[in-house]
């Protein structure tokens, strides 16, 4: 069988989140958002008071961010006075214009600055994922920066452009297609976004300049003058006995590790894991799976169906890696979505749920009462009882109790999953479902190295870690 191109690995690139919802979100931004680059949210937390930094080093002014560099790509001397850690999307033109800007900075501040990469893809740029994950497999080939410098050089991005900066640059392409395929960076891919969000960050670009951030494209003339006072910062701390490379470590010290919002928004958390109970929900799969997909989904839902298709592609991927359970989560103005909750219950009573979910989801929520008998009938369930059931309240508290589960949780409309307890909210592409499982089978098996019995491994996956005291 011919090994897929390198463009056909690319298609699944698209990451609109796709949903129904009880609420109509608009899909336009402010044009003040459009204008300077910043979202909504940035630009509101801008207006906020600032943090309070009464216990700061007296030595060290001004707000800061504890950003670890960690494995990032890094160009610049490991002991320069300034490191300058970008959050960026290489589909962003606000980023593509802040890459101009470093370089000038580079040039200007020659030996003077480090610069390190953060991937941060905007889930609405359909080529921004894959180009990080590209760019990371650049990374161990070692010719990162020669993609990177490539990709914003081209004005835009596409697959052609993509394919066309990784010749630039010398890749090994039939690599880079292996490691998409396996999606072999995904888990450090989304171990920047986690740490962007952590540190607040919800727009590209956004820098933190020996730990100060500055959020969006601003001028060169105001991230120079910000460079020029770390460098008399950095002089000032050389004097008093700080080494060159401990710098950096020096000006973060103390800064903030995460930021909280006092009243967050509604809905999901991607970055948190939820304690999503079992219980005795309809499920598939092994109890001891590494990965136990939690489904909160409304039949009569057109995402749902996209959702289904979705999950059956997950599991004839990864087999019995997977565990599937399902949540009702029927919503008011779906006419019929309640009486096909029951008509699944009124098939579970007969051990044959699956089949009646499965059989269901194939009217790609186009059905009646009618279409309910119907399938009983083909699945050759019991006709009288079928029936009762299907007009009875039997499965009625089984079904609001899953509603409730999923109100308490956060779910706002359908389908909602939850990845070993991490939210994966809407009817995603399966690249982005594939990149969370990813990352929890990694999770998962560092938990069974560590001695934790199967059995037991979706409760320690699922239970939240005690607060720690950090800023």
């Amino acid at each position: 069988m011919p090994r897929p191109s390198l463009r056909t690995a690319l298609l699944g690139a698209s990451l609109a989140l796709l949903s129904c919802s009880r609420h109509k979100a608009s899909t336009e931004a402010p044009a003040e958002a459009q204008a300077t680059g910043e979202s909504p949210l940035a630009q509101a937390a801008a207006g906020l008071p600032g943090f309070e930094t009464s216990g700061a080093a007296r030595d060290v002014p001004h707000e800061r961010f504890y950003v670890e560099v960690g494995d990032a790509p890094v160009r610049g001397p490991a002991d320069a006075p300034v490191t300058i850690v970008a959050f960026s999307d290489f589909e962003c033109p606000y980023c593509e214009k802040g890459h101009q800007s470093m370089l000038a900075l580079e040039k200007e501040f020659s030996g003077q600055v480090r610069f390190a990469y953060k991937a941060f893809p905007l889930e609405f740029h359909g080529y921004a994922l894959v180009a990080a994950l590209m760019a990371r497999s650049a990374l161990e080939q070692g010719k990162f920066w020669a993609f990177y410098d490539r990709i914003f050089g081209q004005k835009g991005l596409d697959l052609e452009r993509l394919q066309d900066a990784a010749r630039a640059a010398e890749l090994d392409l039939s690599k880079i297609q292996d490691d998409l395929e396996a999606l072999r960076w995904g888990t450090a891919v989304q171990k920047d976004l986690r740490q962007g969000r952590r540190l607040g960050v919800t727009g590209t670009p956004a820098y933190f300049i020996n730990g100060r951030h500055i959020n969006g494209a601003k001028p060169l003339e105001l991230l120079r003058s910000v460079v020029k006072e770390e460098l008399e910062l950095a002089a000032k701390w050389r004097e008093q006995g700080v080494a060159p490379e401990q710098i950096y470590a020096h000006a973060i010290a103390d800064g903030y590790r995460e930021v909280q919002v006092r009243r967050p928004r509604p809905g999901l958390k991607p970055d948190v894991i939820y304690p999503v109970p079992v219980d005795d929900s309809p499920q598939r799969g092994p109890a001891t799976a590494p990965v136990t997909i939690v489904e909160f989904a409304d039949f009569e839902c057109g995402f749902c169906v996209r959702g289904h298709d979705t999950l059956e592609k997950l599991r004839r991927r990864y087999g019995d890696k997977i565990r599937v359970v399902f949540k009702h989560y029927p919503l008011p103005f779906h006419s019929h979505a309640f009486l096909a909750a029951r008509a699944a219950m009124a098939a579970h009573a007969e051990g044959k749920f699956w089949e009646f979910h499965d059989r269901l989801y194939a009217e790609k929520a186009q059905f009646d009462e009618a279409t309910l008998l119907q399938i009983a009938r083909e699945l050759k369930l019991d006709g009288k009882k079928f029936k009762q059931r299907l007009h009875a309240a039997d499965a009625d508290a089984r079904i609001v109790t899953d509603q409730d589960l999923g109100s308490t949780l956060g779910v706002r409309g359908t389908p909602a999953y939850f990845v070993n307890g991490r939210a994966v909210d809407g009817a995603v592409p399966e690249l982005e479902f594939r990149l969370v499982i990813q990352e929890e089978l990694e999770r998962a098996e560092a938990l069974l190295r560590e001695g934790v019995p199967p059995a037991a491994l979706y409760h320690r996956l699922v239970t939240p870690k005690a607060p720690s005291d950090g800023r």
